[in-house]
């Protein structure tokens, strides 16, 4: 059985038919969240996904929620980018779209083929925080027998063992390991790569295995999309450089943001999420313009 896993979409039609067109022959499509928001086709996507049919399924993501009407805001890395797509974009969904969003579930424990299956979108306090504390054994990323996370606030979700199958989503970081039976993957991101590779990320589960890989697009077609919408021209030409170069700046990925180091006590051990939050706060820094005197 061939499974297809992608996510956050984010409103890039052309990226996910790209992602289609290269696995034909998937049996199963599990797509992670975020079908909204920065890109310019986000009733394209949605569409789509109220079209699979089990056993696919969908989760929401934090921009699913917000354009459902559900949260205040999108809880995103960009809140003025990301508040300036959703008003630019939101009015292209129907309601029946938008409650189809509002109806979907932020976590979901399934069956993919013969495998026992969680996957998870992100958690309001952080994305991959929703993992609670990962220590690091080797360089392999070994994690701790049991894998705990933090679901929302009024629910408390432990995996008492391994699923054969751990999806993660929301950091737009591509990424894989596996922890004795569990298999632990993070497909990236289909329509706003920022690991500074522009083409659509996703991952293929096949045989017990699962890979990461890249289609190209093109690009300059979705950029040219945003010209009909109410965008300031900077706004525009964030998201086309974003496009074009994969992030403004490569993104570290989890295993990078952290060491690989033996330990002499838990207490020693990094919190790869800090390090997480840590490499991001140092992107932003070094994205600021500099100052003129």
């Amino acid at each position: 059985m061939k499974v297809l896993i992608l996510s956050d979409i984010h409103g890039n039609w052309l990226a996910l038919q790209a992602v289609l067109q290269a696995e034909p022959d998937a049996d199963q499509i599990l797509c992670l969240g975020d079908l909204v928001n920065y890109g310019p086709q986000p009733a394209e996507c949605v569409a789509w996904a109220m079209h699979l049919r089990p056993p696919s399924l969908v989760i929401q993501g934090n921009h699913d929620r917000a354009f459902a009407g559900l949260a205040p805001h999108c809880a995103a890395a960009d809140p003025p980018l990301a508040e300036a797509m959703q008003g630019a974009t939101s009015h292209q969904l129907t309601p029946v779209m938008k409650r189809f969003l509002g109806a979907l579930d932020s976590f979901q424990e399934f069956r993919c083929g013969e495998g026992n299956c969680v996957g998870y979108h992100y958690h309001e306090a952080g994305g991959e925080a929703g993992i609670s504390r990962l220590r690091l054994y080797d360089p392999q990323w070994p994690w701790e027998s049991d894998i705990i996370l933090r679901g929302p606030p009024d629910k408390l979700f432990i995996l008492v063992g391994h699923p054969d199958l751990l999806l993660l989503a929301h950091s737009h970081a591509p990424w894989a390991t596996r922890c004795g039976p569990t298999q632990v993957v993070n497909p990236g991101s289909v329509g706003l790569p920022t690991d500074g590779d522009p083409r659509a990320a996703y991952a293929v589960w096949e045989n017990g295995e699962a890979t990461l890989r890249r289609v190209p697009y093109d690009v300059e077609e979705t950029v040219r999309a945003y010209a009909p919408l109410a965008l300031e021209e900077h706004v525009q030409q964030q998201l086309a450089e974003w496009l074009r170069t994969g992030g403004r700046s490569p993104t570290p990925s989890l295993a990078e943001m952290t060491t690989t180091h033996q330990y002499d006590s838990d207490t020693e051990k990094p919190d790869p999420v800090a390090g997480a939050d840590v490499a991001m706060g140092k992107r932003r820094e070094r994205e600021q313009p500099a100052e003129t005197s």
